[in-house]
């Protein structure tokens, strides 16, 4: 179960929906369950990554969903599927993603809180959250 989230531009009327959360692809389940599905979800290199780390421990666990990131630098935000693989309650790798402007790690956000921030069309800040546009999703 997610949220989705629609933002539209003040200026120029962009609007962009953001998922948080995990549905019915997305979501935690044991490394081998997700490695033995043919459907890819994660990008090849996350992916050939999550294989390596099984070869070693086959009894690693996959957290997965929906995340909101935020970059520090451009303010301009992105939903990723963030990937966490635990060994034994341990994480051993998180998933880190870059901005596509500047390339800046990007850091998790609190949408709640997110009043409002770059749209990534006409680069104002005035892209706010269009709360009467909440949804959940499965």
């Amino acid at each position: 179960m997610g949220h989705a989230y629609l933002y539209r531009c003040e200026h120029c009327g962009f609007e962009k929906s953001f998922n948080e959360g995990h549905g019915f692809l997305i979501h935690s389940q044991p490394v081998k369950d997700y490695l033995k599905k043919r459907t890819k979800l994660f990008h090849y290199k996350t992916r050939n990554l999550i294989k390596k780390l099984a070869e070693k421990n086959s009894n690693l666990f996959l957290k997965a969903g929906f995340q909101i990131y935020k970059c520090p630098k451009c303010n301009l935000l992105y939903d990723k599927i963030e990937a966490v693989v635990y060994d034994d309650g341990k994480v051993i790798h998180r998933t880190r993603f870059r901005c596509n402007r500047c390339k800046t790690r990007l850091k998790l956000t609190n949408i709640h809180r997110l009043k409002r921030t770059i749209c990534p069309q006409c680069h104002n800040k005035t892209f706010r959250i269009d709360n009467s546009s909440k949804k959940l999703w499965d």
